[in-house]
């Protein structure tokens, strides 16, 4: 709800400041007295266009400000500036515009410096200004569309079909990018399992190379391993006067000494010992010499066996722990892969799913916004004829949503919705946007929020002459209407009609004055005697005539707040 705005240095406003309350509030006055200038003011601040012809001459700069209080506002204004980390002081927000010489504007929520972007957004969802198309969220499709919603309880089901929606588009990302790398994922598996299969069927032993290195020396020397050992038996061996006979000789000679000299028995248990191991040797070299054969196929396989090896580490690592440890990983990497396969078509299974689920629900909320469109076209029609418009027609047209020709689903349904209106007899239907008079549409806004009372959440409106070319029971229907919808929003309205006036709440009566050689736009609020003029002028133009007086008091007394 706006509690007050101040203005400085715009159009014919030097300093003006305005405090509102609750209800119905009327600007009457003078023509040209600059009734729409403080509605223009207000539009600045909510983002509107700022031409520099705006600043009162000799100013550098226009200001708007407004203090806001959120005590009515939805949920989602709260929710917004929270996102934004904007300034809320005890449940009011203070919104500020500067306009310059240069051209150039400021924004301001709080002390917050911000795009005039912001201010619409955040405006748009505080007030609708009616008379001034670019602050009418009700000419919006998308509002116009969550306006139809609301009024058939629809909003959950709405919700649902976009958080579907959302989860949809999400899990067909992932689908995308999973069958987009799924070629790439085929390719590296197959040089995964090609490695795998390779070194597994090797049965690599981490000491097997070492192994086959030895017993191929072997078998490559052969014949000199064999000559030499042939030769080291014979020169030990006994029987061909080696070196065991040598010694044996030699123990037999100190078994005599020690028989003699006790003292020389050590030596021949040294040299006795010495025999025994010599002996033993030579019984082994001549084993081990008789043992060897030579294999020409064996030493061909341990080549084979080896070239392998050497090809593996060559091409997966420098020794056969290596390879093994990359064949370790390899598996990993396709299990991890077989997984991603396996994830796709899941994704491919859950974006079906969710297909079919959005199918149903958009379906659902196709068929009920259908139904509540007739509804909502009939009670319109009334409210329209209520407002001096009986042969205005209206209609909530549902187009199905297309891409190249083929139906589609967006985060708001199936359909667009767009609210056609035809204000005379024998003109087409068009959207609201396209309605050109100020009057036309601030009636047929008022018949829409009147419709809508309890499914809008803006808390204040602003219509400007919303009485244009009218009067009558007509005016009498409009002014009941705005001070019935007042009981619900805080409304602000231009008039020149005495019987509307006579329904609010707070009665505005804007002026001209002199200051200082210059011409002024004042504000100032009425009641008592004051208001009784004001509501006089107004029915005959004049202040003073008594039977204006007595009209407008009879009015007053009839209807003011």
């Amino acid at each position: 709800m706006l509690e007050s705005l101040t203005v400085r240095d715009y159009a014919l406003i030097d300093r003006l400041e305005v405090s509102f309350g609750h209800h119905l509030h009327v600007l009457s006055g003078e023509t040209g007295a600059g009734k729409s200038i403080i509605i223009g003011a207000l539009g600045l601040l909510l983002g509107g266009r700022a031409p520099t012809a705006d600043i009162r001459d000799g100013a550098a700069s226009a200001e708007v400000s407004a203090v806001v209080s959120l005590s009515q506002a939805p949920a989602e204004v709260r929710a917004w500036l929270e996102e934004r980390e904007l300034p809320v002081e005890e449940d009011r927000v203070i919104l500020r515009r500067v306009v310059r010489r240069s051209g150039r504007s400021s924004g301001f929520i709080g002390s917050v410096p911000v795009q005039t972007a912001q201010l619409a957004a955040l405006g748009q969802r505080l007030f609708d200004l009616h008379g001034q198309h670019e602050h009418q969220s009700l000419l919006r499709e998308d509002r116009q569309r969550r306006l139809l919603d609301h009024f058939a309880g629809l909003r959950p089901l709405a919700r649902r079909v976009a958080a579907v929606h959302a989860r949809l588009a999400a899990a067909r990302v992932q689908a995308r990018e999973l069958e987009q790398s799924a070629a790439e994922r085929e390719r590296q598996a197959e040089l995964l399992r090609h490695a795998t299969e390779e070194i597994d069927a090797a049965g690599l032993d981490p000491a097997e190379e070492e192994e086959l290195e030895r017993e191929r020396r072997r078998l490559a020397a052969f014949e000199r391993i064999s000559t030499t050992a042939r030769t080291v038996y014979e020169r030990t061996a006994e029987g061909h006067g080696g070196v065991v006979a040598a010694l044996r000789g030699v123990v037999e000679d100190l078994q005599q000494l020690a028989a003699l000299d006790a003292g020389v028995d050590g030596y021949r248990r040294q040299v006795e010992t010495a025999f025994y191991e010599l002996e033993d040797a030579a019984e082994g070299v001549r084993r081990y010499q008789s043992g060897l054969h030579y294999d020409a196929e064996r030493l061909a396989v341990i080549g084979e066996r080896l070239e392998l090896i050497r090809g593996l580490q060559r091409k997966y690592g420098g020794s056969v722990a290596a390879v093994l440890d990359y064949a370790q990983r390899a598996h990993a990497e396709l299990a991890a892969l077989e997984r991603s396969r396996e994830a796709g078509a899941v994704s491919a299974r859950e974006v079906e799913q969710l297909d079919a689920e959005l199918a149903r629900h958009a379906a659902e909320l196709g068929e009920r916004r259908g139904h509540a469109a007739v509804r909502l076209r009939d009670l319109v029609q009334d409210a329209l004829a209520d407002l001096g418009m009986p042969r205005g027609r209206f209609a909530v047209t549902l187009t199905p949503r297309t891409q190249g020709g083929a139906p589609v689903i967006a985060a708001a349904g199936a359909e667009s919705v767009s609210f056609l209106i035809s204000a005379n007899a024998g003109e087409p239907l068009k959207p609201l946007r396209a309605i050109a008079s100020g009057g036309e549409i601030s009636r047929i806004m008022l018949a829409l929020k009147s419709v809508f009372a309890d499914s809008d959440p803006v808390a204040t409106l602003v219509f400007d002459e919303v009485d244009a070319g009218i009067g009558g029971a007509v005016a009498t229907a409009v002014g009941d209407k705005l001070a019935r919808l007042a009981r619900r929003r805080q409304i602000l309205c231009i008039t020149h009609l005495a019987t509307v006036a006579a329904r609010a709440h707070t009665h505005l009566r804007v002026f001209k004055s002199e200051r200082e050689g210059r011409t002024v736009t004042g504000v100032t609020a009425v009641s008592g005697r004051q208001r009784v003029a004001e509501v006089a002028r107004m029915l005959s133009g004049d202040d003073s005539v008594e039977v204006s007086l007595r009209h407008a008091a009879d009015l007053l007394g009839r209807h003011a707040g």
